[in-house]
């Protein structure tokens, strides 16, 4: 026993300074990420006046009940009240996603959005928007077209809220076949933001389920 004892020291030894060693470690990571983290506070407030960042949603996608999918994107941020906007700000790289999702009046769908920030939206808000005009406009590829100046668009039908990161809506029996595009308002009602994101969808068919 006195043998094996004598062995096994130098292994506790070893143990014990590794231990050790890892403690002063993750004890020196800790205060070096708050050091980071008060000079990145300071800076912020020095650069931006505030340290509270509102980060966008991401990886927003509509999908559809046979499992296809569509990403939506940031047109705009509005900002103002949830009923009266002050300004829209347009978002310099936005464009329509392809292929554009086909689905039919009745058919359920699912939207699904992320948000890794301390400051999140609210709610959100789903809005369905004719496409009035030719789509996509003659000699322009889907991705090139700008709602705002390339085709004509009609008055928007309210599809349902939704709070957390997903919802489930039906697309309405009353909307008729054609070219749409579907709005997700993300509100922020704290700081008067709301961010606007949107894709194309084309409506086929008669339609399917018991629906509004």
């Amino acid at each position: 026993m006195k043998r094996e004892f004598i062995i096994s020291m130098p292994f506790c030894i070893i143990l014990l300074l590794a231990v050790g060693s890892s403690l002063l470690l993750l004890k020196d990571r800790f205060l070096h990420a708050q050091l980071i983290q008060g000079n990145t506070n300071v800076s912020r407030q020095q650069r931006l006046g505030t340290n509270n960042i509102l980060g966008l949603p991401d990886g927003i996608s509509l999908v559809s009940t046979n499992h296809k999918n569509s990403s939506l994107d940031e047109e705009f941020i509005l900002l103002g009240t949830t009923n009266q906007q002050n300004l829209a700000i347009s978002n310099p790289d936005y464009g329509l996603s392809t292929p554009i999702l086909t689905l039919m009046p009745g058919e359920n769908f699912n939207i699904s959005s992320n948000a890794d920030s301390d400051i999140m939206y609210t709610s959100a808000t789903m809005k369905l928007v004719p496409i009035t005009s030719s789509f996509p406009p003659s000699n322009m590829r889907i991705e090139d077209v700008d709602p705002e100046n390339d085709v004509s668009l009609g008055k928007p039908i309210m599809i349902g809220n939704y709070t957390g990161n997903s919802g489930t809506f039906v697309i309405p029996h009353t909307a008729n076949p054609g070219y749409y595009l579907l709005y997700v308002y993300f509100y922020y009602p704290n700081h008067n933001v709301t961010a606007v994101y949107n894709t194309a969808v084309q409506l086929k068919g008669r339609g399917v389920g018991t629906g509004p």
